[in-house]
């Protein structure tokens, strides 16, 4: 995508320049890239991105869609899967430097001081396009009308029941309305707040 800005000219004329739109599209293919996840400033995923991109670098930042009133419209918003972190796409010859103070970018998460790698096994689809297909057909659309699912309790452990996220295990704060549920994850080493549908969630004693 391409957009027209003006250039200076003279009188009567008017020259332009064609000038990239940086977008939140997610990425064609997470093949050929080694992927990272970075942490960002609180609110500032999609500065984050956009600065990422413009030096050079693939990402991909989920997202979910929920109603949202404001002045007694209601409208859908995107707002960030996993608030405050993204995907970062490497190439073998990119390394992390131009990393180094773009903006709404706090770090990379790391494990004794080395970044950690999402792993891609050769045998299956990328873990990322994986969670994509779930994004497109429209898994973390709260906007649509959804199944209820079960209830659960705040306190309880829950496990996220999802093929990607299998591995996540939560704590539920609060159920909400239209079966979702406000749960705390340990996401790459930290505590994160999400809301996912009930049905995406199964109690530990259900799995164990």
């Amino acid at each position: 995508m391409t957009k027209l800005y003006p250039l200076a000219a003279d009188p009567g004329q008017t020259h332009y320049a064609r000038a990239r739109i940086i977008d939140h599209t997610p990425p064609e293919t997470f093949e050929g890239f080694t992927w990272f996840v970075v942490v960002c400033n609180p609110k500032c995923e999609r500065r984050a991105q956009l600065g990422l991109r413009r030096a050079g670098y693939q990402t991909y930042l989920p997202q979910t869609k929920r109603w949202i009133t404001h002045a007694r419209k209601k409208a859908k918003r995107e707002s960030p899967l996993f608030p405050r972190y993204l995907f970062l796409g490497i190439k073998p010859d990119q390394d992390f430097y131009r990393m180094r103070g773009v903006d709404g970018v706090e770090g990379l998460v790391r494990n004794d001081g080395v970044p950690v790698q999402i792993p891609a096994p050769d045998d299956h689809p990328h873990p990322l396009a994986r969670l994509l297909d779930r994004e497109l057909v429209g898994e973390f659309d709260f906007t649509r009308l959804p199944e209820v699912g079960p209830q659960f309790s705040p306190g309880e452990q829950v496990r996220l029941a999802s093929a990607f996220l299998s591995e996540f295990q939560g704590q539920v704060v609060a159920m909400l309305s239209k079966g979702r549920v406000d749960v705390l994850v340990e996401f790459m080493g930290r505590m994160t707040r999400v809301q996912l549908k009930a049905t995406e969630l199964q109690r530990l004693e259900a799995v164990e």
